[in-house]
């Protein structure tokens, strides 16, 4: 069996432990179980990989509420589930105060538990992943960028290598995959990275004073030149400048930008002095800008010069693996900021929907989507009813049918065999697509009378 987690048990009256810690490795989970809190906290203060702790509340020697305090100490991450009488729920209220994760009452129902322990154990698994991703990273600020697949990883690879250079780089994605964020990170881990990061949209400022704000001018250099104007150019002077969908330059800055690249100077607007710079360039572009050479509308010597290291940016279309992290990460980023006192989940079926969505506006939507649902949705779980018209009729497309008065375990069932066959009976990858644990989806297999048996 994969030990993917380790979930421990504390329980002084035997026959209770013995029935949860059979019904937990039933599922698929690694069980250390101890009478006593005290041997418990010995064996957590040299464990690794445990993902949470389920206590019950009232044992001798060391209750529920002593043990959570002290594996608070040792893990302020840790989870922890308290088990409790039903005389003591106050307690078990209290005890989720105190930062335990969620709680049962006596007699402990199995099905509950399991369900409880694997939502639980998959959100801290999730959690985990995200942070062994970028301790692999070393010391890149990717705060905000999220993967695992191959297409990511490549990413991460190249800008590991670039950074530390002074090459300019030209990243090539559509709109919403992240082009700003992958030029910052190449900033944040470059030796500028204590001097200025300067972004600007070059499609986003009329013509008639882009080449000022680049640039900057003197002042009376131009109707309302009042003043002196420093350009961004200059303001990333031993930093980097970013300069967003760098194909909508016109012929004339893109003179003034080639000679800048190559002679490390310029002059403002209006200006006699020259300027000398070291500033680092990275562009990008949505489209094709070879065609727009062959066109005329590029020029060629520039665009061999920004070239100099190309990063192409997959679209989440081609990504889709990383459609799980992205939603849970952003699933907690906007249920904090909207002050959820627990962080709303995505069900299954929700997330094969995602996966199965087409995402033009790549991971830009789906931040948008996700922060729209938490905020109209007053729930813990987002079910499919709460999906955009758009994205449900795309799931009752792949689906092959209609929703009618199927069940949600129906429609759930439908869902997962659906993607096992998509995926030719690979478990690994249909458990990537549904964003689920692959015990989880071994277990829903068993229970549709798909799984092997034990």
């Amino acid at each position: 069996m994969k030990e993917e987690a380790i979930v421990v048990l504390v329980e002084d009256e035997d026959s209770n432990r013995e029935t949860m810690v059979r019904a937990l490795r039933k599922t698929g989970y690694a069980v250390k179980d101890f009478p006593r809190a005290a041997e418990a906290l010995d064996y957590l203060a040299r464990a690794e990989k445990v993902a949470l702790v389920i206590t019950d509340l009232i044992m001798p020697e060391m209750d529920g509420l002593d043990l959570l305090r002290e594996v608070k100490k040792l893990d302020p991450q840790m989870a922890v589930l308290m088990i409790t009488g039903h005389g003591s729920v106050d307690t078990a209220v209290e005890a989720m105060k105190k930062g335990a994760e969620d709680y049962l009452t006596k007699p402990v129902d199995l099905v509950e538990l399991r369900k409880r322990v694997g939502n639980i154990v998959e959100k801290k698994l999730l959690e985990r992943e995200v942070e062994e991703l970028r301790e692999r990273l070393g010391e890149f600020k990717f705060e905000n960028i999220i993967g695992k697949s191959n297409a990511m990883k490549e990413i991460f690879k190249q800008i590991k290598m670039v950074a530390p250079t002074r090459s300019s780089v030209l990243l090539i994605g559509e709109s919403g995959t992240g082009k700003e964020l992958i030029a910052n990170a190449i900033h944040e881990n470059s030796p500028r990275k204590e001097e200025r990061f300067m972004a600007i949209s070059c499609a986003a400022i009329p013509l008639e004073i882009l080449e000022s704000e680049l640039f900057g001018h003197e002042k009376g250099s131009f109707t309302g030149a009042i003043g002196r104007k420093t350009g961004k150019f200059e303001l990333a002077d031993k930093g980097t400048l970013f300069l967003d969908e760098v194909d909508s330059l016109p012929l004339e800055i893109q003179v003034k930008l080639l000679r800048s690249l190559e002679e490390r100077e310029f002059m403002r607007v209006g200006g006699v002095e020259t300027i000398r710079i070291d500033t680092r360039i990275i562009a990008a572009t949505k489209i094709d800008l070879e065609q727009k050479v062959e066109e005329g509308s590029f020029r060629a010597d520039l665009y061999y010069r920004l070239k100099v290291v190309t990063i192409r940016i997959p679209t989440l279309k081609e990504r889709k693996e990383d459609i799980p992290l992205l939603a849970n990460h952003f699933l907690k980023k906007f249920s904090e900021e909207n002050a959820r006192k627990v962080q709303v989940k995505l069900s299954s079926e929700v997330m094969l929907a995602l996966m199965e969505h087409d995402w033009e506006g790549n991971v830009r939507e789906l931040r948008n989507l996700i922060e729209s649902m938490i905020v109209l949705t007053e729930k813990d779980e987002i079910g499919y009813e709460d999906l955009p018209e758009d994205i449900r009729r795309k799931g009752i497309k792949e689906l092959g049918g209609t929703r009618g008065n199927k069940t949600m375990y129906e429609i759930e069932k439908e869902a997962i065999l659906n993607a096992l066959e998509k995926t030719g009976g690979n478990k690994t990858r249909t458990a990537e697509i549904l964003g689920m644990a692959l015990r989880t989806l071994h277990r829903k297999l068993k229970e549709y009378g798909q799984g092997e048996s034990e």
